[in-house]
């Protein structure tokens, strides 16, 4: 008796254990794995042959049990891309509102693709999937972020409806010629909302999740120099644009020593104050937006261009990391902000004031300086909305000019030149 009343005992602990985990289980559904042989059955790829094109692209199993798409993107033929895909089948995402997809790609940025019973071959509902060369990055994309389009054209917004997903699947169509590579561990579908207690259980702040993730020293070292990391780890939500440590490396030499000084920390706030935006902007809603505005004041452009994402003169590497009080997106450069005095902050204004404190330094030899400067500003002209597309191309053919030079006389000389052009063309 007394050992029927502990198993029994024994079996309603595990029942109750069992309910407990129920919202859990059911906020998770595989979508697509690849470990069995007969997983990639359902599969197949479209590239744009059917337009007339030339580009080839497939997929296949690899002895890790991912799936590998890949091939060679051609612009011939008004041709440009290629996409593999799941046969429709009713997938049913009822109480799902994300998409969780875990791959290693090559630096160039994806889309991933949804569509709805019904829905002619060659529109869908999209969502960007930046990647970073060679790492495995696992990227959560709200249903709301995706897209209709027809033929790579955004149609007039109709939210998705989870219920009619019969199909997913992966497209590469960023206008750039060249081989290409993504490799995919699996796609889950998950329901953020039903076990909250779980997802925001370990309290990760922004601080929490970029020292986790390392690659983020100086970023840190700068936030605590500033008094911001309690700002960082406050409710929020904040939106964070983290440059990496290398992104940090690639400013002047000494720009980040000069910024740790205590005499400088107003510079260093500033600095920080560009990397932030009030509220939470998935990448989603940033490239709707096409800006979005710091606490420093600063307008930062984001933008699709040469199949990378853009954010001010900075390319996108990691989006949408999620911290308990906001999101990260990682870029590969910092975004510094000018101070601009008396001039106005125009981009003009931004070019006489760079003109006016670089002549006389380079008149006094120490032109060194001068191009640094002039650097900074050309890095700023390209994160302004005003400056015409003509004129960022410009702007980026002379810096990668001046970053081949040896000779700080001669960057100087290439970056001013860059300016003067940029400033009749305003």
């Amino acid at each position: 008796m007394e050992s029927y009343s502990l198993r029994r005992s024994g079996m309603i602990t595990t029942l109750m254990t069992l309910s407990a985990l129920m919202p859990l289980i059911a906020a998770q559904r595989d979508l697509a794995t690849f470990k069995n042989a007969d997983s990639l059955e359902s599969w197949t790829s479209v590239n744009d042959g059917v337009m007339g094109g030339i580009s080839k692209g497939g997929f296949k199993r690899t002895d890790q049990g991912t799936m590998l798409f890949s091939g060679e993107l051609s612009l011939e033929n008004n041709g440009g891309f290629a996409s593999v895909r799941t046969q429709p089948r009713d997938l049913n995402l009822s109480g799902m509102s994300s998409i969780v997809v875990n791959v290693r790609g090559d630096g160039r940025t994806y889309w991933v693709d949804l569509r709805v019973k019904g829905q002619m071959g060659a529109t869908s509902y999209r969502a960007y999937l930046p990647t970073t060369a060679g790492v495995w990055q696992e990227t959560r994309i709200p249903l709301a972020d995706f897209k209709p389009q027809a033929f790579g054209r955004e149609l007039p917004f109709k939210a998705i409806n989870p219920a009619e997903v019969a199909s997913l699947g992966f497209t590469l169509a960023d206008k750039k010629a060249g081989a290409f590579s993504l490799e995919i561990k699996s796609v889950k579908a998950t329901d953020d909302a039903a076990a909250p207690a779980a997802k925001n259980k370990s309290g990760k702040t922004l601080v929490d999740v970029a020292t986790a993730a390392g690659g983020f020293k100086t970023l840190l070292a700068a936030a605590t120099a500033a008094d911001l990391v309690g700002v960082l780890s406050s409710e929020g939500p904040l939106t964070v644009l983290a440059p990496t440590d290398e992104a940090f490396a690639k400013l002047p030499a000494g720009t980040v020593d000069s910024l740790l000084k205590p005499e400088n920390r107003d510079q260093l706030v500033a600095v920080l104050k560009n990397h932030v935006i009030a509220g939470k902007v998935t990448l989603a809603k940033a490239l709707e937006l096409k800006e979005g505005t710091t606490l420093q004041g600063s307008k930062i452009a984001v933008r699709f261009k040469d199949g990378k994402i853009r954010v001010g003169s900075a390319t996108l590497l990691t989006a949408d990391i999620e911290a308990s009080n906001g999101v990260i997106h990682v870029i590969d450069q910092v975004l510094v902000p000018v101070v601009l005095e008396e001039t106005d902050p125009s981009p003009a204004g931004l070019i006489e004031l760079a003109i006016k404190r670089g002549v006389p330094m380079f008149n006094k030899g120490d032109v060194a300086a001068c191009a640094a400067i002039y650097e900074i500003t050309c890095e700023a002209l390209l994160g302004m909305t005003e400056v015409t597309e003509e004129s960022r191309a410009e702007l980026v053919k002379s810096l990668k000019a001046a970053r081949g030079e040896s000779s700080p006389r001669n960057q100087a000389w290439i970056l001013r030149a860059a300016l003067d052009l940029a400033s009749k063309r305003l």
